[in-house]
């Protein structure tokens, strides 16, 4: 009897073990997909990258050639400040068409020093509960909400480590 207990002891070894590295797998898959999840139940979307430039369209030409991407829109254009719109796409109708991230070139004045503005634009649907829970999570706000030009409401914050996030309502 000892002998035929010692041979299924192995078996149930091998079986726990399986069973234990069935549960670690299934925990690690749900933690990977636990971000995206989050982004997608939020409504949180990378809405835009912003790149500060001395010459906006000098810099719009260069990524027109060197990575094929065309203008889709300039949202604002004043004596002091520009901002072009660009995203992949040979055309501006194809660029327009687009799925993927814009990149929004705009205005960095000659005094004014590289991140004084916010790089990364998030998409999201309730502003003010975006805005409430970055800074509960510990962000700082910089500009509360308000409305551009363009009828787009909008709040600047900044993350823990003092990079600055734009909101936009979408």
């Amino acid at each position: 009897m000892t002998s035929s207990a010692a041979t299924r002891e192995p078996c149930r070894g091998v079986t726990h073990m399986k069973v234990l590295l069935l549960a670690m797998g299934l925990a690690v898959a749900g933690l990977s997909s636990a971000p995206l999840a989050f982004g997608q139940e939020t409504g949180i979307s990378v809405r835009s990258v912003r790149i500060l430039a001395t010459d906006p369209d000098a810099l719009a030409t260069f990524y027109a050639k060197a990575f094929g991407m065309s203008e889709t829109r300039r949202p604002v254009t004043t004596a002091t400040f520009k901002e072009i719109v660009l995203n992949s796409g040979s055309t501006p109708e194809l660029a327009k068409k687009s799925t993927s991230t814009p990149i929004v070139i705009a205005t960095r004045g000659k005094d004014m020093p590289a991140g004084a503005m916010a790089a990364l634009i998030l998409g999201v649907p309730d502003l003010d509960a975006a805005v409430a829970r970055a800074t509960a999570s510990g962000a700082k706000l910089m500009r509360p909400a308000a409305k551009s030009q363009e009828g787009l409401a909008y709040a600047f914050l900044t993350d823990p480590d003092g990079n600055q996030i734009e909101l936009l309502k979408q």
